[in-house]
C-alpha cells in the first residue's frame, strides 16, 4: 500500500539533503580545501527553506509529535548559530573545525529528533 508522504517526512528528507551539503563543507574545511563560493549560501538558504517546511508541518498537524517541535527548536538554534558564526564571525576567514562540529552536532540531533517524529 502506497501512503502519501507526510510533511514531516518531506522535511526530514529536505534536512538530510542539507546535512549532506554540510558534511561536504566540513570535509573540505577539515582537508583545508577551499569551499566553492556558492555552497555556503545554498546550504543556508536550503536550511531556511527546510525550516519553513518543518514549521508548516508542525503547525498543520493538529497532534504533531513532541519530537517534531523539539526538532524545530534544535534546527532553529542550529540555523541561528550558522548564520551568526559563518556570516558574522568568520566573514573572511575559514571557520574553526570545533565551531563547524558544534553546528553540525545540532543538525545531527535535529535529524534524529525529526526522524523519530516522521517515521
Amino acid at each position: 500500500m502506497n501512503l502519501p508522504m507526510s510533511l514531516l517526512q518531506i522535511a526530514f528528507i529536505f534536512f538530510a539533503l542539507i546535512a549532506a551539503g554540510g558534511l561536504l563543507m566540513a570535509g573540505l574545511i577539515a582537508g583545508k580545501i577551499g569551499i566553492p563560493p556558492w555552497l555556503g549560501p545554498v546550504h543556508g538558504l536550503g536550511a531556511l527553506a527546510a525550516l519553513g517546511v518543518l514549521l508548516a508541518a508542525v503547525l498543520k498537524t493538529p497532534d504533531a509529535p513532541q519530537h517534531a517541535w523539539w526538532a524545530l527548536y534544535v534546527f532553529a538554534a542550529g540555523f541561528a548559530g550558522g548564520v551568526f558564526l559563518f556570516r558574522v564571525l568568520f566573514r573572511n576567514r575559514v571557520p574553526m573545525l570545533a565551531m563547524v562540529a558544534a553546528h553540525g552536532s545540532l543538525g545531527a540531533i535535529g535529524l534524529y529528533l525529526l526522524y523519530g517524529a516522521a517515521f
